[in-house]
């Protein structure tokens, strides 16, 4: 059954008081990659965008910004 924001507070104090992130970086990577990708696809009339694509284009964008 749903808990409520419960859960989620306790990671979040958790990760305030030990700096540990509950969840890997590579994940919410991925997980925002997804978003993106719907993002995109709807930006572009529901045509399917592929999660790699986008991941390849924010690693070129990122890049990028590091070099200036």
């Amino acid at each position: 059954p749903y808990q409520g924001y419960g859960p989620l507070v306790v990671d979040i104090v958790k990760f305030f008081r030990s700096g540990k992130t509950p969840v890997a970086a590579e994940e919410t990577l991925q997980i925002y990659a997804f978003m993106e990708a719907a993002d995109e696809s709807k930006r572009q009339g529901g045509v399917p965008v592929k999660i790699a694509d986008v991941m390849n284009k924010a690693t070129k964008q990122a890049e990028a910004k590091l070099k200036n």
